[in-house]
Formats: structure tokens, sequence, C-alpha cells
């Protein structure tokens, strides 16, 4: 799989997020232990409709054809891994402005891969797992990517999707954190050669369900 890459300019105010969340025992623990303990926001956005951004954005689903435009895009893909994705049958949602690929979003109907941990769910018919949105540097600020969330919230609408699903890093503004109106669950794991532990944590008022839900999560 490919790499999902961090931005360094980012990294004060994630710790600080992260710090306030977690509290400094648990940020500290964790990323001592970070090569074998592992933890994610487990996020929900039900069935909606959002208000477009500014930017005059369209998107459609990439071809193979896209595979070397998608890797020149972001440096951490390579053609090959985009192409086994493809192939995979994941779906890479383009983001066009003035018919220029200004990002992307990665979208699976099968199941979805929480890559950081090396767990997956199984996702029910009215269900996508979202992954990996991403825009270039040179397109950001413009409101690209919130008018292709709104394209693709309507194109879920109309296909039946009742929740898109997906991860976020702990104490990442503001997806991965708790007090998110659709963060439902936190996920833990601990990897030790053989040994693997999983918690899950579900919080919010559908608790109950997604405790019962997550249950579904296998190792990879």
């Amino acid at each position: 799989m490919v790499g999902a890459g961090m931005s360094i300019r980012s990294w004060p105010r994630r710790v600080r997020d992260s710090v306030n969340q977690e509290g400094l025992g648990s940020f500290a623990l964790r990323m001592l232990l970070r090569p074998v303990y592992r933890a994610v926001v487990f996020r929900v956005v039900p069935d909606m409709e959002r208000p477009s951004g500014p930017a005059p954005v369209t998107t459609r689903l990439a071809s193979e054809q896209d595979t070397t435009s998608i890797a020149r895009l972001r440096r951490s893909y390579s053609v090959e891994a985009v192409l086994a994705r493809l192939r995979a049958g994941e779906e890479c949602h383009l983001y066009l402005l003035e018919d220029q690929i200004a990002g992307f979003r990665w979208v699976s109907r099968q199941r979805g891969f929480l890559e950081d941990l090396g767990l997956m769910l199984p996702l029910l018919p009215d269900e996508v797992w979202m992954y990996e949105g991403y825009v270039h540097p040179a397109y950001r600020r413009a409101g690209v990517h919130r008018a292709a969330r709104a394209v693709f919230d309507r194109l879920c609408v109309r296909e039946g999707i009742r929740r898109k699903l997906g991860i976020a890093t702990l104490g990442r503004r503001p997806f991965g954190r708790k007090d998110n109106p659709f963060s439902v669950a936190t996920i833990r794991t601990v990897r030790l050669g053989p040994m693997r532990k999983l918690w899950v944590k579900a919080y919010g008022p559908e608790a109950e369900y997604w405790r019962a839900r997550l249950k579904e999560l296998r190792w990879a």
C-alpha cells in the first residue's frame, strides 16, 4: 500500500491536540511504543448533503490511464501501487479544477482497510470507506476539498449510501478528536511478534451499535 505522508509543519499542532485529548502520560506512552502500539479515531459521516466550497470543482473516477498523473501529484505514491489499487477494485475520485487534477480521494465499497493498525472491516451494502483524501499544495485554501466532498455527498445520496466510514489520527484536528460529531470510537492495537491485541472504546448516542459492529474487525 502507498504511504499517507504527513506535513512536518503540522506536527506541533497535532502534538498539542493529542496531549489535550489523551493526557500527557498516554500520549508519551503511545509515542514511545509506536512501533508496537497504534491508535486511531473511527469516524462515521451519515447520509447528508453539505454546501459546496467556492471552487468550481468537478469529479470523475480515475482510470488506469490516470496512474502516472496521480503518482506525480503525490510523491509518496508509485505508479505500480496506484495501478494495483485500481485493479483491485478500489475507486479513486479525482478532483478537477479547470480540467486540471487538483487532488483525489480513495473509496472502497467492499472493505475498510485500517492500514496503520493492520485491520480490516467488512462493509455493508449501504456503506463506503473513504481514505487518503489529498489536495495538492498549489490548490489548497481555495475550497477544493470542500467542493469535491459536496459532489461526493450528492453521489452517495443518489446511490443510497447511508454511511461514509473512515479513520483519523488520534488527536488530529478536527477529525481525530472525540468531541467531533462524527467520531464514534477509538481503536487501539498492540502488535509484538505473534502477539496481537485490539481494544475498541465506543462513545456517543450509537455507542452500543458501534461496539457490536466493530467486533467484525479482522487482522489483515
